[in-house]
């Protein structure tokens, strides 16, 4: 298995792939407050993730396009992978990493509102997909052949389940590196904090 070594940011290294990739985030939601248990008053940070067509978890993006600025090629691959329409001043850039090909993550912070709305967006996109497929319509859309699901991933420990748990899964690239940055950079998260 490669490492990927974080790197700084650089718009000119056309060396090896680029690949741009979005983490949309919220920094508290209240998941469990329908529930009628202990967890119904907890509030966490979250994340919106996909399943990919191999198996593994990652951001929604991809690949950059020769001479394609990174922010364009972001704005093109969320659109086309998710049917999100994101604004260039409203994402932020959090982590590059060398690898196989060059990653560079990009977040977009919403309020809880917004990042439910983005969430059930990209279901609807999803399933609307999904139908045309069925009918053998298609569309534009690169749901079924290159996602097979999109996940909210609440970024909290509870009981020994919770984020350390869903680390424990397979990822795409530096995904798994880029969660971790996040929860240390962005959240404020400890995975070592035996408290939680």
């Amino acid at each position: 298995m490669q490492r990927n070594f974080r790197v700084l940011l650089n718009e000119h290294n056309r060396e090896k792939t680029n690949a741009v990739f979005l983490a949309i985030y919220v920094q508290a939601i209240s998941p469990w407050k329908y529930f009628k248990d202990d967890m119904k008053h907890v509030t966490c940070p979250a994340l919106i993730m996909i399943d990919r067509w191999d198996g593994r978890i990652g951001f929604p993006g991809g690949t950059v396009e020769e001479n394609e600025p990174l922010l364009d090629a972001l704005l093109r691959e969320i659109k086309e992978e998710i049917g999100i329409s994101a604004k260039a001043d409203k994402v932020h850039h959090i982590a590059s990493h060398d690898g196989r090909i060059l990653t560079h993550l990009y977040g977009l912070k919403v309020l809880e509102a917004e990042f439910l709305h983005i969430y059930y967006h990209i279901l609807n996109n999803f399933s609307r997909s999904i139908l045309l497929h069925a009918y053998e319509e298609g569309d534009d859309s690169h749901f079924m052949s290159e996602i097979t699901g999109v996940k909210i991933v609440p970024l909290i420990q509870h009981k020994g389940k919770g984020i350390s748990k869903f680390l424990e899964n397979s990822f795409a690239g530096a995904s798994k590196d880029e969660i971790e940055i996040m929860l240390r950079e962005i959240f404020d998260i400890d995975l070592l904090d035996t408290t939680l």
